[in-house]
């Protein structure tokens, strides 16, 4: 990002001190990179080249007519690789970069426009990724969109250059694709399938691309010649503008960097916990909190982060540029395929993806260390605890009870904020722990093993028969005295049917969400309670339901989780769910 938004981010996470910090050089270190079959990849990958489609002029609509800002001048251009095997027309991926510096900067504001040779080319920080996505049968244009982060042509409003200048290229490339006039430097007749599209961005480009797919009048009218969007793969998103609580009308899939040096808290997570709760959200979106790595070595142009990661021992040693580079090759064609590949093809991919409703939540993916939350599509889940307000303590999503036996709930609601703020919240952590996102959520505490949170199910809600999963999210409040330091947690999931009979299944003792988050608790902030260095985000835990024997599972009129596994405990908590395998 900018150096110009370096207080917004610090504004909108409340770390002023780490922004002040100094930056730390931890040593990289090199690590495997992505399982990829060596038969899935040509010998050699498609070339990205660089286009040129000339000057444009774009209006700004929040200046006067008779204003010099109100006509700004663009260049469309970018780099693009095409498929070189396979029959097309292929998807088409539009690939938006962030708000790194673009023209050079006269008294902290970049002067727009500028010569080409000094204009920082950030786009071509993705053309490795476009390859290795031409390599697997797509289009891929990574876009130089320096014009909507500039400051230097007055004041933006967020988006609107933005949705112009992808306006103008979308249209120039279905032209060319229909054997119309071709700009782009390599031969498109035939190739590409701008009506099948998807976006990537990186940084605040990831908060843009959503900010297009949300728009209902791009590329969805028909008349455009290309989309509307399929769906947009955030990479490190820093969110500012995009409403987090409006729904998503496609799937989105979020990699967040759990060492990242620049949206620091992992804030773009609060797109994904607008979207649980957002009315109307029917499609998937799915977290990676990728370990280890940092928000500028998904752009081979950029750095390091220009933050450091002060006293964060899960920081001490990250990723490469080149590894993670790999993981976002890795997960950007699975995303893909997910929207665009056959039936069975999506299936294999939401697995490598660990969005399958039935599978235990991994430790990893691709080989790399990561966690996971999935919020699936809403016909995939049923709601029994998603705690967006106190009055869930009493009763569930279902209409059922809800119960807390030996258990001490606190409801915390979304957002950032102090005990001086909001008296009485000491337990949701706020100032002390990141929890990425800030989500509304569930202190689920007891100091004597057996304690039990309930929710009985009322009758004719509880046929489990087609279901794959009970899911929830969960982690460790690092804080609390009930949680032994440095040890995971362990409960049991009960089920009892409508004869009384009961069923119970214990979650791994190796469960990636409920693992003793790694960080320190410094005392020395001035913050009372402490504040740990680490990052503890709500992730999945998910087990399958043909593990709970014994019982009728198409009436089941209660679910328990029994905290019988260890002494004491705290967790943060929230979406308890019965998950189905799509219809």
């Amino acid at each position: 990002m900018l150096k110009r938004l370096i207080w917004l981010s610090c504004a909108l996470t409340l770390v002023l001190a780490a922004c002040a910090s100094p930056a730390l050089s931890p040593t990289p270190i090199a690590t495997p990179g992505p399982t990829i079959e060596a038969s899935a990849l040509p010998a050699v990958l498609p070339t990205a080249v660089e286009y040129n489609l000339g000057e444009a002029t774009i209006v700004q609509s929040n200046f006067p007519e008779d204003s010099r800002f109100r006509q700004m001048p663009v260049r469309l251009n970018g780099v693009i690789a095409v498929p070189t095997a396979g029959e097309g027309p292929f998807p088409v991926v539009a690939i938006l970069h962030g708000t790194h510096p673009g023209c050079p900067e006269i008294d902290h504001v970049d002067r727009w426009p500028c010569d080409p040779a000094d204009e920082q080319p950030n786009y071509r920080g993705f053309a490795y990724l476009a390859e290795h996505l031409a390599a697997q049968g797509y289009v891929a244009l990574s876009m130089n969109i320096n014009a909507e982060n500039t400051f230097g042509f007055g004041e933006p409003v967020a988006g609107e250059r933005l949705k112009q200048i992808v306006d103008l290229q979308l249209r120039a490339l279905a032209t060319a694709a229909a054997g119309g006039e071709n700009k782009f430097g390599v031969d498109l007749n035939g190739k590409a399938d701008v009506r099948r599209l998807a976006l990537a961005g990186h940084s605040r480009g990831g908060e843009m691309a959503l900010m297009i797919a949300q728009d209902a009048q791009l590329g969805a009218s028909g008349t455009d010649g290309y989309g509307p969007v399929a769906g947009v793969l955030q990479i490190a998103p820093a969110p500012g503008f995009v409403d987090p609580g409006k729904a998503s009308p496609v799937p989105v899939g979020l990699i967040l960097p759990m060492c990242d040096g620049d949206v620091i808290n992992q804030e773009g997570q609060k797109l994904y916990e607008g979207a649980r709760l957002a009315p109307g959200q029917q499609v998937w979106v799915t977290s990676a909190f990728l370990e280890r790595a940092n928000h500028n070595y998904f752009n081979s142009t950029l750095g390091d982060d220009p933050f450091g990661r002060r006293d964060r021992l899960d920081c001490e040693s990250r990723l490469e540029a080149q590894t993670q580079q790999k993981f976002l090759n890795a997960y950007a064609v699975d995303f893909l395929v997910t929207l665009f590949g056959s039936d069975s093809a999506a299936e294999a991919a939401k697995s490598r993806l660990a969005i399958d409703p039935g599978a235990p939540a991994p430790s990893e993916l691709y080989g790399l260390p990561a966690r996971i939350a999935v919020l699936p599509n809403a016909d995939e889940r049923t709601v029994i605890f998603t705690p967006a307000t106190a009055d869930e303590f009493k009763t569930n999503r279902l209409g059922g009870a809800t119960l807390a036996q030996g258990v001490t709930l606190f409801f915390c609601e979304a957002g950032s904020y102090t005990p001086f703020m909001r008296p009485g919240t000491e337990p949701c952590r706020r100032v002390n722990v990141v929890v990425p996102g800030d989500p509304a959520l569930a202190v689920v505490s007891w100091e004597k093993p057996g304690a039990a949170l309930r929710f009985e199910i009322p009758q004719g809600q509880g046929d489990l028969s087609q279901a794959a999963a009970i899911s929830l999210r969960a982690a460790i409040d690092p804080i609390s005295d009930l949680n032994p330091a440095g040890k995971g947690q362990a409960f049991t999931v009960l089920l009892t049917d409508g004869a009384g009979k009961t069923a119970a299944v214990h979650t791994r003792p190796d469960e990636p969400a409920l693992q003793f988050p790694i960080g320190k608790v410094e005392t020395d902030q001035g913050i009372e309670g402490g504040l740990f260095s680490g990052r503890v985000p709500l992730t999945t835990v998910r087990l399958p339901v043909q593990d709970f024997a014994g019982v009728n599972l198409s009436d089941i009129r209660e679910m328990a989780l029994v905290f019988d596994q260890t002494p004491s405990g705290s967790l943060f908590m929230g979406d308890v769910e019965v998950m189905r395998s799509q219809p």
